[in-house]
């Protein structure tokens, strides 16, 4: 799963955007561990524990605050799933097959997961039996006792109402309903008609029953039947489909290899349907019609990724089909489901978009799962880094590949900020046995951390090393549930190492190393002396760690020799003898940057300067400018960074300039660079006018177009005006946020109309200042335009967002507009304005007494 958060991580490295992995943290202080280098910001219950023989039925439990993996009593071989939907109440209809056996011990009952159902009859050999239903656990009473080399088929009929019953959800994943309805009487005219589903982490057993745990698999059918006019897509293959005498249609999709419940999905809607090939595997790409001419740029790269990651890992893609499906109202970024992978409606875009932006990061880490997540799967939501680890490296690897060096130490330095930025919250063991609900594990240890523990694994043992025993570590459990022992074991026999003193102190320790580091070149004794303390809390992280340094020497010639040195004692010296007549110039006592680690350097400025001219590390380019910036020193590096093929050093570069003294060669560079970055960091560093209107009438960027728009409506509000309308003619999603605040600024109620056809294309990353300039808007508006307003709000908190944040937002903004009205009527108590509060009253009203959403209820109390 790959997180979308209501802020996302902004540009540490100052000058442009990093999209970072979970910020989201629990209750556990570490109480300001660590410091690093200014990045800026912007913008997941208890597993079960079963007595092995005597109590068969599921118990929420722990032992000890211990959170173990679920005991399996019974072993699910296969699921059918036949559903259709009630769309008007938002249930589905079902009929379930279920193929069990014990796995060990006789039994004659079992537990299934079945949250918020009508169960209307439980069967086996068609045969009704007796079952026990408490709304959560369906505890079925088998007709005899059953051995461990007998299978039995279980039949239930149900429907499964997923609106109802107790609601939760986390900051990774905001709802916990399991299948979503969206617009579903198909009311709101801007907005699709679709059925999707959310099973991670436990919650596909809103509809439909089964053992929802992640060390359960089987393989699956799925029966849909729909209206003719929507697609369907769910796991495996579509291997018939009939046209029903209704109206309907009845799809049949089969997955012939076993995963895990929660990989289980169903897609539908009204789609293009855009197919590809890689080799003989089918790739599919649903796309809303309007995007079908994007829909192969939109999942970038696709077939050329599955070639990637299969020749890599020397293990083929193992599934019968990969599809992709962007569904709206996602209630997080993007999800693995086996060979339907769902994504949420911010990466669908135009070409234009996709040149400010591409989709790879996210495309790469769910298709990674497929190999780390789907087929090798986590065995408990404690071990849940072998899945999300592995897949935030996947993007490393990718980046790498496709991108370079560069790229992917950018993409590691993201990384590493991102859990730089969740460990000073709070520190964890990587594999997490103590934490206080499941969706907790989303973070940036499990994520980001995994990543870079991965990582730093490849480069102890070795790149033919480490791909040969990710390989191993595939075949030996395919199809299977894993802890983080058996890649340790995958890895000693590959590398004939004990490796637990790694394991231990990385999988199942806490926190990171913060090193103090002090350099001695000393050309007396020809010696390097480096002093390296660790100074990390021993109450958050492990009192010392053991580090495997690779040293990087630069010489004045352009030499650059590496030593290998071990960092492991809570103070250490190392001394690097010098043989021959040159002496380092700068060294880097972690010279290739592998080691997640804090590193509080004592360096000059003179040596950052030096470590800039001589390094081709991307990360000591970058601290070595960053460092320098305004100083004298960095001017005499200018000209070399902007040569760097990297847009980022070129933009630390940038910077330093003098708008003023430079105009000629920013307006150069804001005209006629490559980079929609750069152009537009050049745009905005110079604030001309007339540039930024020339550029408002010929640049293809979004994101120069948006910086263009905002220069030209500062200087000339007119004009500003002026260009917003024009461009909100033609598509320009991307440009929402800021055409809103020109419209509100106006103070022009026609305006309002702008607002409510684009309330649900706003993305959810510019949405709370659209809202924000809506209500500043509607409260200049007469009583009968704001009862309008509260119409598009109402069905905003109501019927057509998955997401409490704008549930809340439009609840929020009607009871603002609540108030001004009222404050108006005060003033000029006509009938009009009377009308106005009793129907916003009622709204408001309506609103809470008609949610699921505790929060809602308790954020309005009067209502």
């Amino acid at each position: 799963m790959w997180l979308q958060f209501w802020k996302v991580m902004r540009q540490v490295l100052p000058l442009f955007f990093l999209f970072t992995v979970s910020l989201f943290i629990g209750c556990k202080s570490s109480k300001g561990l660590v410091e690093y280098a200014p990045f800026e910001k912007e913008v997941l219950d208890t597993l079960y524990v079963y007595a092995p023989k005597v109590d068969s039925t599921y118990t929420d439990t722990d032992v000890g605050g211990y959170r173990a993996s679920a005991t399996r009593v019974v072993d699910l071989i296969h699921t059918k799933v036949d559903v259709r939907f009630d769309w008007s109440k938002q249930q589905v209809l079902g009929q379930a097959e279920l193929t069990l056996k014990p796995l060990f011990y006789e039994i004659d009952e079992f537990a299934l997961d079945a949250k918020t159902f009508d169960i209307h009859s439980v069967k086996v050999g068609g045969k009704e039996i007796q079952y026990e239903y408490d709304s959560e656990k369906l505890i079925c009473k088998l007709d005899r006792t059953y051995t461990r080399q007998e299978q039995f088929v279980i039949e239930i009929d149900y429907t499964a109402k997923p609106n109802e019953g107790p609601r939760g959800g986390s900051k990774a994943i905001s709802s916990d309903k399991g299948l979503f309805f969206i617009n579903p009487e198909s009311k709101n005219k801007f907005k699709p008609q679709q059925i999707w589903t959310q099973g991670e982490t436990e919650n596909n057993s809103k509809w439909f029953p089964t053992i929802d745990k992640p060390n359960e698999r089987c393989t699956q059918e799925l029966i849909i039947t729909v209206d003719d006019k929507f697609k369907t897509l769910s796991n495996g293959l579509l291997i018939n489909s009939e046209k029903n005498a209704d109206g309907t249609r009845t799809d049949h999709w089969k997955q012939d290899k076993p995963h895990a419940p929660y990989l289980f999905m169903i897609g539908v809607g009204d789609y293009a349907v855009v197919k590809d090939k890689w080799n003989d595997i089918d790739l599919l790409y649903y796309v809303e019609p309007e995007y079908e001419a994007y829909a192969k740029e939109i999942f970038n790269h696709t077939p050329e990724m599955l070639s990637f990651f299969s020749d890599i890992l020397d293990y083929p893609y193992p599934w019968e089909k990969y599809a992709q499906i962007i569904c709206k109202d996602y209630v997080s970024g993007a999800m693995e489901n086996t060979g339907a992978v769902v994504f949420g409606d911010f990466i669908q875009k135009t070409d234009r978009e996709l040149a400010d932006s591409n989709n790879d990061d996210i495309v790469a880490h769910e298709m990674f799962h497929h190999w780390f997540g789907d087929l090798v799967t986590c065995e408990s939501w404690a071990n849940l880094t072998m899945n999300e680890g592995f897949a935030v490296y996947g993007e490393f690897l990718w980046q790498e590949y496709k991108y370079g060096n560069a790229a992917a130490e950018r993409k590691r330095m993201q990384d590493l900020y991102g859990y730089l930025s969740s460990a000073n919250s709070i520190t964890h063991d990587l594999i997490d046995f103590h934490y206080d609900d499941k969706e907790d594990m989303f973070d940036g240890h499990s994520y980001n951390k995994g990543s870079l523990i991965v990582h730093m694994l490849r480069k102890y043992v070795g790149d033919e090393a480490f791909f040969a025993a990710l390989n191993k570590y595939l075949v030996d459990n395919e199809y299977t549930d894993v802890e983080a022992h058996e890649l340790r074991l995958s890895f000693e026999d590959m590398v004939g190492e004990d490796l637990n003193w790694f394991f231990d102190q990385w999988f199942y320790g806490k926190g990171h190393p913060i090193l103090g580091i002090d350099y001695n070149i000393d050309e007396a004794s020809r010696s390097v002396n480096i002093s390296v303390s660790q100074l990390q809390d021993p109450e958050y992280h492990e009192e010392v760690f053991r580090l495997p340094m690779e040293t990087a020497l630069y010489y004045p010639s352009g030499k650059v020799e590496y030593v290998t040195n071990w960092v492991e004692r809570r103070e250490q010296r190392i001394q690097i003898d010098i043989i021959g007549d040159e002496m380092p110039s700068v060294v880097v006592l972690d010279g290739k940057h592998d080691i997640l680690s804090v590193n509080r350097e004592n360096r000059s400025e003179e040596e950052y300067a030096t470590l800039f001219r001589l390094s081709d590390e991307y990360e000591d380019k970058y601290t070595a400018l960053y460092k320098l910036e305004g100083s004298k020193i960095s001017e005499q590096f200018v000209e070399k960074a902007l040569k760097d093929p990297s847009s980022d050093i070129r933009q630390l570069a940038l910077s330093s300039l003098d708008a003023d003294a430079n105009k000629k060669q920013l307006k150069q560079l804001a005209e006629n660079d490559s980079d929609p970055g750069i152009r537009t960091f050049c745009l905005k560093k110079l604030n001309d006018y007339d540039l930024a209107l020339k550029l408002l009438g010929k640049d293809q960027s979004f994101m120069v177009i948006g910086a263009a728009l905002d220069i030209v409506n500062n200087a000339n509000f007119k004009e500003g005006l002026k260009q917003a309308e024009k461009l909100s003619q033609s598509y320009h999603k991307p440009l929402i946020g800021t055409i809103a605040n020109i419209f509100a600024s106006s103070q022009q109620i026609k305006y309002l109309t702008y607002f409510e056809e684009n309330v649900n294309k706003v993305g959810m990353f510019t949405f709370f200042n659209f809202m924000g300039h809506y209500g500043k808007l509607a409260k200049l508006a007469d009583p009968e335009r704001v009862i309008e307003t509260s119409g598009v709000l109402k069905k905003l908190a109501i019927e057509e967002s998955n997401s409490y944040f704008k549930k809340y937002s439009s609840t929020n903004l009607i009871n603002m507009l609540l108030q001004e009205v009222t404050k108006r009527y005060d003033r000029n108590p006509t009938p009009a304005f009377k009308k106005s509060i009793d129907v916003l009253n009622n709204t408001l009203t309506e609103i809470i007494t008609t949610t699921s959403e505790e929060k809602l209820k308790r954020a309005f109390p009067d209502y």
